[in-house]
């Protein structure tokens, strides 16, 4: 009898390891078939030969919650990850979801569009869930003060892979659909057809017609000639500046009603940031002068302009672009506040909401300073002030890119460099590839009010924007 049943558990242990070969090779194949093999060979090696990150999978899975109320996921509240049912069930889709999400494109859905969808999807992974927040930023969810390189590790291989599909000719198969939709405008632009595009990044970065002057003739400069107006850095929905204030040990967000500080937190992508921090190597000296400032958002839409432009006349002092979340480093993955990141109605452009929380994002800062007049009979004549422009982009879909003049450059319109002189308006100082989706213009001491103003016959709104749907995202 003994014997017996030592050869039925042998045979069962033999049957299970099998099946798990059989499981693991069909992930390992799926994982090579597509453009972002690497990272998911990554990710199913991990989970085979590293204990560690298989017991990470299952406190993961343990720790999944319910939709908050209101939320729906194709009519249920149950949380889509937990149809794994275990940690093994887990790395599983987790792969799956990663390999389909490699390939997809942003569609169009009536007035609105679907690149949402994938992010959403993601982000109930975390949600309310510790163990899911550790693996993302880099934490061993059994030992949260060791580290776990598995999770960052994989997202950031991911989105150097996905980054090149979108730049290749596959990703450019839907393009002709967004051509025609005519909230894209595309009269407005240089390439107005679909043959003129190679990629679907090079479509996101589509340039504006414009003269030989770098005048942008469906984008004219308001007052040129007054120095003292500042102007919109590209199309987007502009909002104050929203603050991360601590009362009784919970945060909580609001406008910000007073002058900055550099220790100032602000709601930068719903990811706390401080003004110190978000400035990054920018001189000691200049960072004081924010000190006392003001700032607004500029959030940009999908169907949009991706290139943003000075919005002052002055000179360049300062350009850098500032990586966060690389490889084995803790980013910004994970943040659990979800609800209050796409809100149900989809305002997606409205204070507090993101485009994603995920993963780390990077950031360029350019830094103008600005000469203009004081008050009349005000000493002295001229006042000296400083614009930080800090565009922020995604590196789980996107990049910041900025347009340095080279040796050759000299028109200092479609490029800039350090010392030299920019046109609000003209002269262009980088784009967004796919996930850029915010440009920060934070303004020294008593420069502006926080508050925007427009004038008479300046553009308000526009008619029939669209929102984000919810999402209906699935592994289909």
């Amino acid at each position: 009898m003994v014997t017996n049943i030592k050869k039925i558990t042998a045979h069962a242990t033999m049957l299970a390891m099998m099946i798990l070969s059989l499981l693991f090779m069909h992930t390992q194949a799926m994982a090579q078939a597509s453009p972002c093999s690497g990272s998911l060979q990554y990710l199913n090696s991990q989970y085979q030969q590293d204990p560690v990150t298989k017991k990470a999978f299952d406190k993961v899975y343990a720790g999944l919650t319910d939709l908050p109320t209101s939320y729906t996921y194709e009519g249920s509240s149950k949380n889509p990850w937990k149809i794994a049912r275990s940690g093994k069930g887990l790395h599983s889709m987790m792969v799956d979801m990663f390999k389909t999400w490699c390939t997809a494109l942003p569609e169009i859905e009536g007035t609105s569009d679907n690149a949402l969808d994938p992010i959403l999807y993601f982000a109930w992974l975390y949600y309310q869930n510790q163990a899911g927040q550790d693996f993302v930023q880099g934490r061993d969810p059994s030992a949260r003060g060791d580290i776990l390189k598995t999770g960052p590790g994989f997202l950031s291989q991911w989105s150097d892979e996905y980054l090149s599909y979108m730049n290749s000719r596959k990703s450019a198969k839907l393009v002709a659909k967004w051509v025609k939709d005519p909230r894209i405008e595309i009269n407005d632009y240089e390439k107005t057809r679909r043959r003129d595009y190679k990629s679907w990044n090079e479509f996101f970065a589509r340039n504006l017609k414009s003269d030989k002057a770098g005048n942008y003739p469906s984008r004219p400069v308001s007052m040129p000639g007054r120095n003292y107006v500042i102007v919109s850095p590209t199309d987007c929905i502009m909002n104050p500046l929203l603050q991360v204030i601590k009362f009784d040990g919970n945060y909580e967000r609001q406008y910000i009603d007073n002058p900055l500080q550099l220790d100032t937190v602000l709601d930068v992508k719903n990811i706390p940031i401080s003004v110190n921090d978000m400035l990054g190597s920018v001189p000691d000296d200049i960072k004081a002068k924010f000190v006392g400032g003001s700032g607004l958002t500029c959030v940009l839409m999908p169907n949009t302009y991706h290139h943003f432009h000075s919005p002052v006349d002055g000179t360049v002092t300062h350009a850098e672009i500032v990586k966060t979340g690389t490889t084995g480093t803790p980013g910004t993955f994970g943040y659990p506040d979800f609800p209050n990141w796409v809100p149900l109605g989809g305002n997606v452009g409205g204070p507090g909401t993101d485009f994603s929380q995920f993963q780390a994002f990077q950031r360029g800062v350019i830094i103008i300073k600005v000469e203009y007049d004081n008050l009349p009979n005000m000493k002295p004549e001229k006042l000296t002030g400083y614009v930080a422009s800090i565009p922020v982009g995604l590196d789980s879909v996107g990049s910041v890119v900025l347009n340095t003049c080279d040796s050759q450059q000299t028109d200092h319109v479609n490029c800039f460099k350090v010392g030299g002189k920019v046109q609000k308006g003209k002269t262009k100082f980088g784009n967004f590839f796919f996930g850029g989706s915010l440009n920060i213009l934070l303004f020294s001491k008593n420069m502006i009010s926080p508050a925007v103003q427009t004038r008479m016959g300046n553009q308000i709104g526009v008619i029939n924007l669209g929102a984000s749907p919810k999402s209906t995202w699935s592994l289909d």
